[in-house]
């Protein structure tokens, strides 16, 4: 099996600062208004706020720079950048679906969610197959909640205003492993481009497991 790719062990994707000029460039031919109603992103002198996945960033279009809001000496990842910036300058404003979907349901999913792009859903067996409410602490952790569905355990996250995202989780036993999916709302392609949502679950997958390390911490 190709174990999934990692944009930053490559030395040219690892940060934030580090994004196509293209990105940045479809950002600014956009106007900024039109960029806040397509995500609902807040206008705030030029800049524009958006939350991701509990954590709010402010992205400055003028000078080609995204921090956290309240943290803004902290060096961002590539896949914090790219997510916010490809989004703010892409998403169509299409409200979400309302409907749960995998990402390899999406168009052109199924061809691109595998091999280095597969979802990183073993990880998050192997972590809290065995103990569920480790997930629901990890979730709430990052604002999301409890989702009512076919898993044995789920949640919903915040992942963008107009993109929730989903974990299902079935446990495992002696006979069968435990088992994970990530899940999103049907119109994600409406709001990020393939590389930009496989982005998106890398982000929700790792912020999960380090909560879930944190509160084994605490």
């Amino acid at each position: 099996m190709t174990k999934p790719a990692r944009p930053e062990e490559i030395g040219l994707f690892r940060w934030a600062d580090q994004l196509p000029a293209a990105l940045w460039e479809d950002l600014a031919a956009r106007p900024a208004s039109q960029a806040a109603q397509a995500t609902g992103a807040e206008l705030v002198q030029g800049c524009l706020r958006l939350p991701l996945l509990g954590r709010l960033y402010e992205v400055d279009p003028a000078s080609r720079r995204v921090a956290e809001v309240g943290r803004p000496d902290r060096r961002l990842g590539f896949q914090t950048g790219l997510v916010l910036v490809s989004h703010l300058g892409r998403a169509l404003g299409v409200p979400p679906a309302g409907r749960l979907v995998t990402p390899q349901e999406l168009p052109g999913g199924g061809l691109f969610f595998s091999g280095p792009h597969a979802i990183a859903t073993a990880s998050l067996a192997r972590r809290f197959g065995a103990n569920p409410a480790a997930l629901l602490a990890a979730a709430q952790a990052l604002g999301g909640q409890v989702h009512g569905g076919a898993a044995e355990v789920a949640v919903t996250l915040p992942g963008l205003p107009y993109l929730p995202l989903y974990v299902l989780l079935w446990l495992g036993d002696e006979e069968f492993a435990a088992r994970a999916v990530v899940g999103l709302d049907a119109h994600a392609h409406h709001q990020l481009a393939l590389d930009g949502i496989w982005a998106l679950t890398n982000l929700l997958v790792e912020r999960l497991l380090a909560a879930g390390e944190e509160q084994d911490h605490a």
